[in-house]
């Protein structure tokens, strides 16, 4: 599986970032994911072990070679002064 940051899949990217969100204020992010495997993923679940970060959607199975959106939105409680980044942990089975 590939992390990209655009619908093109033409940005990879291995750890999210949330960049500057203001306390108070949320943000949602799209990010794609690309199973590029010849298996179908099923029962996906996904996971960001940081209490302000949720996941909103996200798909539970991907066909080999096709991508699929994941929206995940930020709710800081305080400013940070740099941008966060957070890991993504994907958890499910290979059907082939």
């Amino acid at each position: 599986m590939k992390l990209y940051k655009d619908k093109e899949l033409k940005n990879e990217t291995i750890n999210l970032d949330f960049g500057i969100v203001l306390a108070g204020e949320s943000k949602q992010y799209e990010f794609y994911i690309l199973n590029d495997s010849f298996a179908t993923l099923k029962s996906l679940s996904f996971k960001i072990t940081h209490p302000e970060i949720k996941i909103l959607e996200a798909p539970t199975d991907i066909f080999a070679g096709a991508a699929e959106k994941i929206v995940i939105e930020w709710s800081p409680t305080i400013t940070l002064k740099e941008s966060l980044k957070a890991k993504l942990e994907i958890a499910g089975f290979e059907l082939y």
